[in-house]
This record gives C-alpha cells, structure tokens and sequence, in this order.
C-alpha cells in the first residue's frame, strides 16, 4: 500500500503541492536596530536533515530518533517546502487511526516553510517565531537552508547569555 501512495505522490506536480517559494522574514519590521545585535547565525544548529515529500510518517520519525532531532525539513523535486517536527507526528498519530508507515509526508508537512536569513537577530527570531507558533526556524544564506534556531537554541542563549 505504502508503494502505491509514493508512487502517486511522486507524479503530482510542485504546483498542486503548494510548493512556493519560502516565506523569508526579512521584510517584516525590524524590532532591534542595533547593529550589534547578536544574529542567529552563532545559535543556529549548522547540520539541518531533510526528507523526501514521498517518505513516510515512520521514515520522518526513524530520522529524528536516530539523530536525536526534534524536526526534519520535507523536500519536493529538491526544493525544501515543508517541516515535521516531533510534535506534528505525536498529535497526528494520536488522532488519525493509521499505521505511520502509510502516512505520506507530503499530507503531514507544515507549510509554508518561514525561514530567516543569518543576519536576522536573536531578538528577530524570537519574534518570528512568536508571531508564526513557531518552535523550529530554519536559516537560509543564498536561497539554502544553512542552520536551524529553534526554542531551546534561544533558551540556552539567554540562560548563558
């Protein structure tokens, strides 16, 4: 069953997923002018793993056991457009009476993907990540996603800050 899914799953096209171009903060007002804010880009996680939109719930889950992460950026065609975390996959199987092994991620992904670019300020992303309920913000640097600041990342700053 699972083989059937990724099959049809792998023919439909980027449009009809939704894949658009990342939702890049860096029009939204600045909320520190400071130009020596400290930026994300010393907090951020450097090694990001991704995941093909035509794995499963259980591959997503596999991945992040085994690298001890808490999400995993879905790609479609090359292009990264979604996120998994952790607490995606605990609240859909908690509701959804499917085995993991048959849940596509291309269904489960959060999209928009909002991404931050390395100069956003630590009190930027913060931000960010409020306004959007946000617990994992991926960093890009020439359109690639570089890093990952999450909850936890900022927590750490400001308790050793």
């Amino acid at each position: 069953m699972v083989m059937a899914l990724e099959t049809h799953h792998v023919d439909i096209s980027h449009r009809t997923l939704g894949i658009a171009d990342y939702i890049i903060t860096e029009d939204l007002p600045k909320i520190v002018s400071n130009p020596d804010s400290v930026t994300i880009a010393s907090i951020m996680t450097r090694n990001v793993v991704s995941i093909d939109h035509t794995k499963t719930a259980h591959d997503a889950a596999e991945i992040m056991l085994e690298k001890k992460i808490g999400s995993v950026i879905i790609t479609a065609y090359g292009k990264p457009f979604g996120i998994v975390t952790e607490r995606d996959l605990a609240r859909i199987m908690a509701i959804i009476d499917i085995p993991s092994n048959c849940l596509i991620l291309s269904f489960l992904a959060s999209r928009p993907l909002v991404c931050v670019n390395t100069t956003c300020t630590i009190q930027e992303a913060a931000s960010i990540m409020a306004q959007y309920n946000i617990d994992h913000l991926p960093v890009l640097e020439n359109n690639k996603i570089v890093g990952m600041v999450t909850t936890h990342d900022l927590a750490m700053y400001l308790l050793y800050a």
